[in-house]
């Protein structure tokens, strides 16, 4: 069955693409919606390295100002960033805690196609040694469940996070 809100809605975007107040977001979004279709063979010479330009000099305020708009982006643009923060370019050239960022954005990430996201949510974390707080971690364990419950992931996903997601409470409480 197919969604017609969701369809709408990504015509509408697609149509009248998001402004942003934030021009370090805008230059993200316009370089993502430019380069989505060929992001699988993004390179250090080329378009890696320019996400990583644009992405290095974002600070607190930016990344703030990114999750309060989050909802002007399309999923898939999500999955592009999300996906890239895994490039060990970018872990070299970044001086933030992208593995922090990617567990937020998968908990604010639409559900439909959360394959996409959780199955690296590991890699992520554990990549940049993620310093990730109490509640977020809650959050992740809560997000985890209900996509197990709506079947959009399978037991042995939700199992394996599940026991992630402890391990990473059980160092916070040592």
């Amino acid at each position: 069955m197919m969604n017609i809100h969701l369809l709408k809605k990504t015509f509408y975007k697609t149509l009248f693409p998001p402004r942003f107040g934030n021009k370090k977001i805008q230059d993200l979004y316009n370089f993502v919606s430019q380069n989505d279709s060929d992001a699988e063979y993004w390179t250090i010479d080329g378009q890696l390295q320019e996400f990583i330009e644009i992405i290095k000099n974002f600070d607190g305020a930016d990344i703030q100002y990114f999750f309060e708009r989050i909802g002007l982006w399309n999923s898939y643009y999500l999955v592009i960033i999300s996906d890239k923060f895994l490039d060990s370019h970018v872990k070299a050239n970044i001086r933030y805690d992208l593995g922090n960022i990617y567990a937020k954005i998968f908990l604010l990430y639409e559900d439909s196609d959360p394959y996409f996201l959780i199955d690296n949510l590991e890699i992520a974390v554990t990549m940049y040694d993620s310093k990730i707080d109490i509640a977020t971690l809650i959050d992740l364990i809560s997000k985890i469940e209900l996509l197990h419950h709506k079947k959009l992931i399978t037991r042995q996903q939700r199992n394996h996070n599940i026991q992630f997601i402890n391990s990473l409470t059980d160092e916070l409480s040592n």
